[in-house]
């Protein structure tokens, strides 16, 4: 085990991790929350996804929540960012060539740990995680009961720039060699000293942004810095594929789309649209709040908090409250 946010694991549970081996050579970090008194055997189990550059100590607070209801709590790294293999000589670098390496983790982990969930098995993925979810479910075999999609990427704020200028110079810069090269403005950004609350689009909290930056302090190989322009391709690609298929209306599962309107790193009219053409989709917008919606204020989180419960207990039919769940 390693890492926390804030002390969490030292308190109230720690995180158990186990090394994945692909056949590419990638190395996937999976990881469970043990808490001190553990969910029934057959209890719910919910995978959390982590956005780009998170990691999953990042999640150790929600994992807190979550088992407070009675669930169990998975989560992995993507490859490429925190505890899983890198890509590239300088770790530093966000990068990805294709999508849909990320779609092929999720098999690989789900595969893993298949015959370690009994009873329902839950999503919540945030940011990149979540489209990496929502694409999951539209294009592969699942036995999700239900998916929490928490500020879903599905289109992201280029602005001040265009975002078909941004689209465009993503391609020409990949065909021009340049796919492991940071992107403009997108150069290392974590570095020892802690990096000023002011100015970040994570959360408007401190203390918690703080929390975030303790998890890379205390192991500064979970850090990771700037998008590459293989990633920001890939990431266009991958939103564009998401839209453009046919097979969104066909999605039969519940999902809930948490929205947050003054985000400032994705685009949330996206989530509209995506909300329009799932057919069992609930949508619920927070007008105070950043992009990191369970990361936030004690205000913004139970408000979040308090809209999953709603949609366990109506969408899915689990009864929670914090230190209860039943099906």
């Amino acid at each position: 085990m390693d890492g926390a946010m804030g002390g969490i694991e030292q308190q109230v549970g720690h995180w158990m991790h186990a090394m994945l081996d692909l056949p590419d050579g990638t190395c996937l970090r999976l990881s469970r929350w043990q808490p001190p008194i553990a969910p029934a055997p057959d209890a719910p189990t919910m995978l959390v996804l982590p956005g780009r550059a998170a990691q999953v100590e990042r999640y150790s607070e929600l994992a807190v929540d979550l088992t407070a209801r009675g669930l169990h709590v998975l989560s992995l790294d993507w490859r490429g960012q925190g505890g899983s293999s890198r890509l590239l000589p300088d770790p530093l670098v966000g990068h990805a060539v294709d999508f849909d390496a990320y779609l092929d983790d999720l098999d690989a982990a789900l595969a893993h740990w298949r015959d370690q969930v009994t009873g329902p098995l839950l999503a919540l993925g945030h940011s990149m995680g979540g489209h990496i979810l929502l694409r999951y479910i539209a294009e592969r075999p699942h036995t999700f009961a239900g998916v929490i999609a928490c500020a879903p990427m599905l289109a992201v704020n280029t602005a001040p720039m265009p975002e078909w200028l941004a689209i465009r110079l993503a391609r020409l810069a990949v065909k021009g060699g340049c796919a492991a090269q940071y992107a403009p403005l997108q150069g290392p950004r974590w570095v020892r000293n802690p990096l000023p609350f002011a100015g970040n689009r994570l959360t408007s909290d401190p203390r918690r942004f703080s929390m975030m930056q303790q998890v890379m302090e205390r192991n500064p190989s979970v850090a990771l810095g700037g998008a590459s322009w293989g990633w920001l391709d890939g990431a266009f690609s991958s939103m564009r594929q998401f839209f453009e298929q046919d097979r969104l209306e066909d999605v039969h599962v519940p999902i809930l789309i948490l929205s947050a309107r003054a985000d400032r790193i994705v685009r949330a009219d996206s989530h509209d649209l995506a909300a329009r053409r799932l057919p069992i989709c609930t949508l619920v917008p927070f007008a105070q709040g950043q992009h990191e919606l369970l990361i936030e204020t004690d205000a913004v989180r139970n408000k979040v908090l308090a809209t999953i419960d709603h949609f366990l207990n109506q969408k899915i039919g689990l009864a929670t409250r914090p230190g209860t769940l039943k099906g």
